[in-house]
């Protein structure tokens, strides 16, 4: 290994996210990555001893408790993964020396701005999930030296789980489903995982200025939106059929308008060109 490159501690390395870093900063950093199957972020003294041997110059953490239902059914295990496990980092992080890049969410506002949220606006909290996301947020700005927390919005990219929205849709398809109801009252800011890494290594690579950044592909979308783009991109012979979020069951109160910008960073590329590199991509695994 060249023992000029900075070393990251990838937590959550077979995630969405964690594997476009890999992708995109594998060359530029030495990655040592950690997932489920080696590695316990219920266990904060393991995870010391992690950082003790591995002397990371950065800890990267894409480990969360995703989604509001889940976390509205187990929120202790919400409160660990999304709030107390970011302390912890953030508590190494000033001990050690390291800088901590941590992703939060865009659930972390409620629905009342109807316009893009930024930076400046304060958090509000309708559910589990982003209360306990925002909580993680605070711990590590009052506790980490160097940090950089990234809010994103709903994501896109390759992944071998089938746990979030769009691939959950694409599975529906692949298992012959020739009709899909999707919520056109939901609007966020999709955004490509490998864009959301190549922002990342852009910061880390310039040594920009450490602090909270909004990090998003350009423009606003519906899930209806996401979906009919990428069926009609794909060429599949299905119908995309506008619904609302109240047609399905769920379990806590819905962020219904949280589309993110930043007064910050300049914006990722318009969220259609990104669908359109990602359904490229799909394009040669299917």
């Amino acid at each position: 290994m060249d023992k000029g490159l900075k070393k990251i501690l990838l937590l959550g390395d077979t995630g969405k996210v964690g594997n476009a870093i890999r992708s995109v900063m594998s060359k530029d950093f030495i990655i040592i990555g950690k997932n489920s199957s080696n590695f316990d972020p219920y266990n904060f003294k393991f995870i010391e001893n992690v950082v003790q041997e591995e002397k990371p110059e950065i800890v990267i953490n894409t480990i969360a408790m995703m989604g509001i239902d889940p976390c509205e059914l187990d929120p202790a295990k919400a409160f660990l993964l999304n709030a107390m496990l970011p302390k912890a980092l953030a508590e190494l992080s000033a001990k050690y020396n390291f800088v901590l890049v941590h992703f939060s969410t865009d659930a972390v506002f409620n629905d009342s701005k109807h316009d893009f949220y930024t930076e400046a606006d304060t958090p509000s909290p309708l559910n589990i999930y982003g209360a306990t996301k925002y909580s993680g947020d605070c711990l590590i700005q009052a506790l980490a030296a160097r940090y950089y927390i990234f809010r994103i919005s709903v994501l896109f990219g390759y992944t071998e789980k089938r746990n979030q929205f769009v691939e959950k849709m694409l599975q529906k398809v692949d298992e012959g489903a020739k009709l899909l109801r999707i919520s056109k009252d939901i609007i966020s800011s999709p955004s490509y995982s490998i864009d959301i890494a190549s922002k990342l290594k852009f910061f880390l690579k310039n040594n920009e200025k450490y602090g909270l950044y909004h990090i998003a592909n350009e423009g606003k979308a519906s899930l209806f939106d996401i979906m009919k783009y990428i069926a009609e991109y794909l060429r599949k012979d299905i119908v995309v059929e506008e619904a609302s979020y109240l047609d399905f069951p769920f379990s806590g109160i819905k962020n219904t308008f949280t589309p993110l910008k930043s007064m910050k960073t300049s914006p990722l590329r318009p969220w259609k060109e990104a669908i359109e590199d990602y359904c490229k991509y799909l394009f040669k695994v299917i």
